[in-house]
């Protein structure tokens, strides 16, 4: 053991001075390494980032699962029960006519909060109308919610930019209203208007505050007002609820748990994973075109340090041989030129990894103000370690594989030939 260290040791030695004897090639090599573990680290920390804000934004706004009731078609139409036993084909067939009001929301409403799963659970109410203020006429959607079980749910409360909630549940037909609607409609705090239900039924509303969640097709669509509210407008009665919205304390049971609730109470149910199934998805492309190119950038830094490793075989061809000659086998040979690539490839992950967290962390600090980020002060950036730890091991192995070749080749080489020319 004691030998092999030392033949490691005196390889090692000729490595580091066949480094120094091409001292620029050494350090353009690293330098490629080193750009390209820094490119990596900065982009994927910057998209990551990107992508992670943008999740948290829409996640805020979304339940970890639902719970609600759709439109059905009959299981058993006329012409089976006439004529059972055949069959039977019916095109167009149309939907039962039923009420979509979940069946003792509020009894599930009071299970569900009981739950030690379940951290807040909110039920809810909505309808579509149309904004009517002069010649002004937009279709848009109303959420009869609570208030405060909402507000623990999405955090409502510091969406709001104007006015407040506290009117909602104390003022008749008062409502909050979405930046972008209020814009369109050239309305502000304390404007009162006039909505259009489905059924034609008008109503005059006040504006009682607006709010702004960073997701323009809720902030220029969607107004909330009380559960009394929502259900006066739709001549239903106070136990009338179309949706419960549940959040967990572990977000990733909440297929399993949607099943389970599904079936206890009879009513359909999705879970974030649907809501946001082409967000996720979207995300793993970003991810595989981050890494693709990062990954593509090092393997050109490898054939950079593949090429230095063959020229420096040639140019060393006679030294080789003396070394062979002398008793270094194959194995310490191919020692000489696998270290070489080892520490090009360690010196400039190393000094990417530093670079890379510097440019990472400078971009973090740059300010960034949006219209629709209300909450975004600057560029979003993740510093997640798993990222380093990427990088630093990808580099390792490209620089490592790119030496291989060229030290298995000087291995191979017969000393006897080389110095006979």
């Amino acid at each position: 053991m004691k030998k092999r260290l030392s033949e490691i040791g005196l390889a090692s030695s000729i490595a580091f001075t066949y480094m120094r004897a091409k001292l620029k090639q050494t350090i353009i090599a690293t330098a490629g390494v080193t750009f390209g573990i820094t490119v990596f680290i900065f982009m994927v920390s910057f998209i990551q980032g990107t992508n992670e804000y943008t999740q948290d934004i829409v996640f805020e706004q979304s339940p970890h699962l639902r719970l609600y009731n759709e439109v059905q078609l009959n299981k058993k139409n006329g012409l089976d029960r006439a004529y059972p036993g055949m069959v039977n084909v019916i095109h167009h067939q149309k939907p039962k006519d039923i009420l979509l009001n979940l069946k003792d929301a509020n009894h599930v409403l009071d299970e569900l909060k009981n739950d030690s799963r379940v951290l807040a659970a909110s039920g809810s109410l909505s309808a579509q109308v149309f904004y009517r203020l002069g010649s002004c006429s937009l279709n848009g959607k109303v959420n009869g919610i609570n208030f405060e079980s909402e507000n623990i749910l999405f955090n409502l409360s510091n969406k709001i930019v104007d006015g407040g909630f506290e009117e909602l549940s104390t003022k008749p037909n008062s409502m909050l209203m979405g930046v972008g609607l209020a814009q369109k409609l050239n309305v502000k705090t304390g404007d009162q208007l006039r909505i259009t239900t489905e059924r034609g039924d008008s109503f005059i509303i006040t504006v009682v505050g607006l709010f702004k969640t960073g997701l323009t097709d809720i902030d220029k669509q969607q107004s909330y007002a009380s559960l009394k509210t929502v259900q006066r407008f739709l001549k239903v009665p106070s136990s009338y609820l179309t949706e419960i919205k549940v959040k967990l304390h572990d977000k990733e049971l909440a297929p399993k748990i949607s099943q389970e609730f599904q079936r206890k109470y009879a009513c359909y149910g999705s879970d974030w994973k649907k809501d946001n199934s082409s967000l996720l998805e979207g995300d793993v492309l970003r991810k595989m075109i981050v890494y693709g190119v990062a990954g593509t950038i090092l393997l050109v830094a490898g054939f950079g340090i593949f090429n230095i490793l063959t020229m420096m075989i040639y140019e060393k061809m006679e030294d080789i041989a003396i070394l062979k000659a002398t008793g270094f086998s194959d194995t310490d040979v191919r020692w000489v030129f696998l270290t070489q690539a080892f520490v090009i490839g360690t010196v400039g992950a190393i000094m990417g990894l530093f670079f890379g967290f510097l440019l990472s962390y400078a971009v973090s600090k740059v300010p960034f103000h949006s219209d629709v980020m209300i909450t975004l002060d600057h560029l979003p950036v993740s510093f997640k370690t798993i990222y380093y730890i990427t990088g630093f091991t990808f580099g390792i192995l490209t620089t490592s594989l790119s030496g291989y070749l060229p030290s298995r080749k000087a291995a191979m080489m017969d000393p006897i030939a080389i110095l006979r020319g």
